[in-house]
Parts: C-alpha cells; sequence; structure tokens
C-alpha cells in the first residue's frame, strides 16, 4: 500500500510534495545529487552543503593517504530501506547498497583510478562517471545517509501538514556539517507497520538519466571522436558521391563507438578507465557536459512519477479537483476543507516552481501564522522573473485562504502582508472564492505595494479553475500569464 492509502489522505501522487511510495516494492528512482546541486531553493542548499561537506572530508582524507578515515567515514553507511527507492531484485528489504561491508572494495576502487587525485572527480556525483563499480544506485544510497537529518526534517513537516502520527525513537546516522562527523539523535519519526520510514521530496528524485557515465561517452566523447575521424577523412569515414558530383563524407557514431572499443580501450581496461584518460586528456569536454547536464536536468515531472506510481489519470484527477473545489461551500464552517484543498491544488498548479509545503508556518515567536509557505524553486517564469526583473525578494511564497462569503478588504490583505520581512520574503498569494469588485481589491493591493509592504495577488476560483485546465493542456505560459496580468495590474 501506497502511504496515502495507509493513512487515509484521499490524494493522488500529484497533489504530494513526496514520492506516494508502496512499502512493498522499491521505485526505480533515486536521489540525485546533480540534481540537489542545480536547484537555488533554500532546502536543497542545505542538502548541497552537507553533501559537499562530506565529500570535501573524504577527498582530503583520499588525497592525503589517510585511507583508513576514508574507509571509516562509508563505513558509518547502510542501505537505506527507509525511502523504498531505488534498485531492489527482492523488495525493499534486500536492495543494493554501500553497505558497511563494502566501504573497503569502494575506497580501493576510488584510490585506484586516482580520479580524486588527478583532479578529475570533484563533487560526489562525478563518482558515477568516473569509478568503476559506482553506480547510480550507490550514489543515491550514500546521499541519502549523509542528508538523512534534513529528509528525516522533511518527514516530520510532511506529516504536520497531512495530520499523519509521528513516534519518538532514535535516528539511524546522519552527516554533520559543523562537527563534520556521523551522529545519532533522538527525534520525532515516522513509523509504519513497526519499521521507519521517510519520505523524500519529489523534486530532488530523478531515474538518474542525464548526468550518466553514458551520457558523457555517447554525446560527447564519441562525437567529438567522429567529428576528429571526419576531419581526416580516417579509414573509418565513408565517402559517396552525390549526383551533383561533389563528395560527401560520412561516419556514423555506432561505428565510431565500435573503432574505440577495438583500438582505443585498451586489454584488461574498463569502459570507465577510457572515460578517466580522455577527460585528462581533454578536461574542457567534460567542462561542457557539466554545463550541458546543468541546462537539461530538472526536477521529475508529475507525469514521469505517475510512470513509476499507481496513480490516477492527470486530466481525470484535475476534473476531480475542480468538481470537489465548486462542492466546498464558503463560510467558516467549510475553512478546513477549503484550506486542505487548497494545498492539493498549489502542489498541482505551481509543482516544481514552487515546492515544499509548510502549513501554518509558526513566525515571531509564534505570535503570528501563516497559512502555508513554499519554497520558490523556480528557474524560469513568473516566479523566476518576481526576483530577477521585478527585484521583489520572494525565497518563500506566502499563501493565505479565506473561504468568505465577503470580499476580501483590508484587514486580510494587512494580515499577509504582515508576514513579509527582508529576510523571508515580499511576495504573497491570497486565495478565495470570489472577489465581486475586482477593481476596489486591485486598488487595495496597490496601496500595499506603493506602501512598500510587499506584492499580493488574489487567486478566485475562476483563476485557480483557469490555471487547472492549463496544467491538463500542458500550457505553463497560461498559468503565468494570469498571474502577469494580476502582478501589471497592481504595479502599474
Amino acid at each position: 500500500m501506497n502511504i496515502s492509502e495507509i493513512f487515509k489522505l484521499d490524494v493522488s501522487q500529484q497533489e504530494l510534495d513526496f514520492i506516494d511510495i508502496d512499502l512493498e516494492i522499491d521505485y526505480p528512482l533515486f536521489i540525485d545529487p546533480f540534481l540537489i546541486s542545480n536547484q537555488k531553493n533554500n532546502w536543497v542548499m542545505e542538502a548541497d552543503l552537507l553533501i559537499k561537506n562530506f565529500f570535501n572530508e573524504f577527498k582530503i582524507n583520499i588525497i592525503e593517504r589517510k585511507y583508513e578515515y576514508a574507509v571509516e567515514m562509508l563505513s558509518f553507511m547502510s542501505e537505506p530501506k527507509e525511502t523504498c527507492l531505488g534498485l531492489s531484485k527482492s523488495g525493499t528489504m534486500h536492495g543494493r547498497g554501500v553497505g558497511i561491508i563494502n566501504s573497503t572494495s569502494i575506497v580501493d576502487k576510488i584510490v585506484s583510478t586516482k580520479a580524486i587525485q588527478k583532479g578529475i572527480v570533484n563533487n560526489i556525483e562525478d563518482l558515477m562517471i568516473f569509478v568503476d563499480d559506482i553506480d547510480k544506485d550507490k550514489i543515491s544510497d550514500m546521499v541519502t545517509n549523509i542528508i538523512r537529518g534534513k529528509l528525516i526534517e522533511y518527514t516530520q513537516q510532511q506529516c504536520n501538514l497531512w495530520g499523519i502520527k509521528l513516534t519518538k525513537g532514535e535516528t539511524l546516522p546522519f552527516w554533520d556539517a559543523v562537527d563534520k562527523e556521523w551522529i545519532y539523535t533522538d527525534s520525532e519519526i515516522l513509523i509504519v507497520n513497526g519499521r521507519e520510514i521517510i519520505l523524500v521530496p519529489k523534486f530532488i528524485v530523478s531515474p538518474i538519466s542525464v548526468f550518466t557515465a553514458q551520457s558523457y561517452n555517447w554525446f560527447f566523447i564519441v562525437e567529438q571522436e567522429r567529428n576528429f575521424h571526419l576531419q581526416r577523412r580516417s579509414s573509418i569515414v565513408k565517402m559517396k558521391k552525390l549526383k551533383n558530383g561533389t563528395e560527401k563524407y560520412t561516419l556514423s557514431k555506432k561505428d565510431t563507438q565500435e573503432f574505440i572499443k577495438e583500438h582505443d580501450i585498451k586489454e584488461n581496461s574498463s569502459y570507465k578507465s577510457y572515460i578517466r584518460d580522455y577527460t585528462l586528456r581533454y578536461p574542457e569536454l567534460f567542462e561542457e557536459f557539466v554545463k550541458y547536464s546543468k541546462r537539461v536536468s530538472k526536477p521529475i515531472s508529475n507525469d514521469e512519477i505517475i510512470k513509476f506510481c499507481d496513480s490516477q489519470n492527470q486530466s481525470d484527477l484535475i476534473d476531480y479537483l475542480i468538481e470537489k473545489l465548486e462542492n466546498i461551500p464558503t463560510g467558516r464552517n467549510d475553512a478546513t476543507r477549503y484550506h486542505h484543498l487548497v494545498k492539493s491544488l498549489l502542489e498541482v498548479i505551481f509543482y516544481p516552481e514552487l515546492i515544499n509545503p509548510i502549513i501554518e508556518r509558526e513566525i515571531h515567536d509564534g505570535r503570528k501564522r501563516i497559512d502555508i509557505v513554499m519554497d520558490n524553486n523556480a528557474n524560469k517564469g513568473f516566479f523566476e522573473k518576481l526576483n530577477s526583473v521585478s527585484k521583489i525578494f520572494s525565497p518563500y511564497i506566502y499563501i493565505e485562504c479565506k473561504n468568505y462569503e465577503t470580499d476580501i478588504k483590508n484587514p486580510e490583505l494587512d494580515q499577509l502582508a504582515g508576514r513579509f520581512s527582508d529576510k523571508r520574503g515580499r511576495f504573497g498569494l491570497l486565495l478565495c472564492r470570489n472577489i465581486s469588485d475586482v477593481n476596489t481589491f486591485k486598488a487595495r493591493c496597490k496601496d500595499t505595494y506603493n506602501d512598500g509592504r510587499g506584492l499580493i495577488i488574489g487567486l478566485t476560483d475562476n483563476d485557480i479553475v483557469r490555471m487547472l485546465e492549463y496544467v491538463k493542456d500542458d500550457n505553463r505560459l497560461g498559468i503565468d500569464k494570469i498571474l502577469e496580468d494580476n502582478k501589471r495590474d497592481i504595479m502599474i
């Protein structure tokens, strides 16, 4: 059973910020350190600092030949069965991880390649490219162990968001970047059927298909070698005459790859050994691969997750959510129902631009509470332009939900604006059922903005329904246009 089914959340995967794991199987998805390192929201930056802190210490031990310390650093790692992610042939209890027994073997392989000593491995994900027998499953397991503390915090937040009970218990070890050591702690943890479960945010998960040795080899090394052969008209290049008499030289990448296997990969040498040697000769090529990977790497989409999770069709889900919204009456008695639906709607509409929802977050030492806070994870579109173009500081997006029968007035706008600060951000969304006097509402938002108290955009049921329809049509520009039109009316 999935987490959502066990705790009767009555939601689909698209409405959740985490992977809705089935406890009986492992999904072929992985925590992706390259994806983590190339996002800019606060959660992933803190996780990335932990990963880099650990790996820097590990590299120092390798470079200084303190191999016993390097082995000890890995020996605290075990296969993380709590996430139900990765490669497993026999269910979640028998996956393939780093493991204490393997730590010496892994260090031996890393040392023998001299990839760290020669400077071609600088980040933990580089091990997948250059070191034999280290692939995405082991890297994902290593990273899970390192950031386990962050994942436990995330699990606590999500359980609070969805009303899931936690249990006091001792955690497995995770990396402490201050003391630079593995630590255990007593904490609130999620126990399901007698075993600890960690919820993993979907914005750090992928099949790991972009930053791989296979991609680097095929799209960069083989392609460069193909061009070299064509330039010097080598013996494997084919020539044919066109009807107009001109000569055309051709060489397929497949033929290039076969030539490399037969002539360039030394006997008893591994595929990754060839990649290491090639990178030492052409280090700029790997730099280009990293740049390319950064451009195309992105959080896994809901559609991609659905391939791995038994979830309902997105179009049917959106129709269901629209009907559910329309059937919630206005008024105080149904405010909680509306509030809980909004967190699902926000996830469906704005993921992966907005992530990591936290409900009713306390600020000012608990004197004020915010309905929902989400991290701004956008690298393009409306939420990215808030910072880069409109110069509105917005690392977090503040959302208030008002299930009112009447129009929103100044007290509600003042309440949301009172949550803003130069540290937390100055943008918020105010979701309400209807606004009969749109001009007056926007004039009030304009007053708030002109007074330097921040930008607030109101979204009604009609706006939300239009956005959901745009999601169904995969039209992200339509969603941005609704927000941009509102912003323009207020700021100009």
